[in-house]
């Protein structure tokens, strides 16, 4: 593996990194390529294992090719900066990298779906508490992501 100095390993730091950042990158497997796109997400580590979850219009894209193909991939990045040095070759940039990968499953039950929404929500807005109108769950998917490998990585170098 390339650069294994880069790999985190510690879960409070790759919590700290997720935490840090509201936006994440789903590809879902379309006929002709991959069909990437950026969602807002919750997450959950608990027992060693993680979970992510998003959400979608009920009759999207996103939705009729999970329902297809459950594979789903997901990536997370930022803390974007160029670290410049006198030689070309010298320059690096910093970074912060999440990449899992798992099987999706569309909420069906609204007390799944409740908590997948409150979890994404925390992410958004932490320590608020949210209630959900009933034509909203009605008009909403939630989607958990049960991560089959997730890994963290990322480059501080000075």
């Amino acid at each position: 593996m390339s650069n294994p100095q880069r790999i985190v390993s510690d879960i409070d730091t790759t919590l700290a990194i997720i935490q840090r950042h509201p936006i994440c990158r789903i590809a879902l497997n379309d006929e002709s390529s991959p069909y990437i796109v950026p969602v807002n997400f919750g997450y959950q580590f608990q027992d060693g294992r993680w979970t992510i979850y998003f959400h979608g219009a009920r009759c999207g894209k996103k939705m009729r090719l999970l329902r297809k193909n459950p594979a789903i991939s997901v990536e997370i990045d930022g803390d974007h900066r160029l670290i410049q040095a006198e030689e070309a070759c010298d320059y690096s940039y910093g970074y912060t990298s999440i990449i899992a990968k798992g099987r999706a499953t569309i909420l069906q039950q609204p007390e799944e779906m409740k908590r997948g929404l409150d979890l994404i929500m925390r992410q958004a807005v932490p320590g608020k508490t949210f209630s959900y109108r009933d034509d909203m769950m009605k008009a909403v998917c939630v989607v958990r992501i049960d991560c089959e490998e997730l890994t963290c990585r990322r480059n501080q170098a000075e």
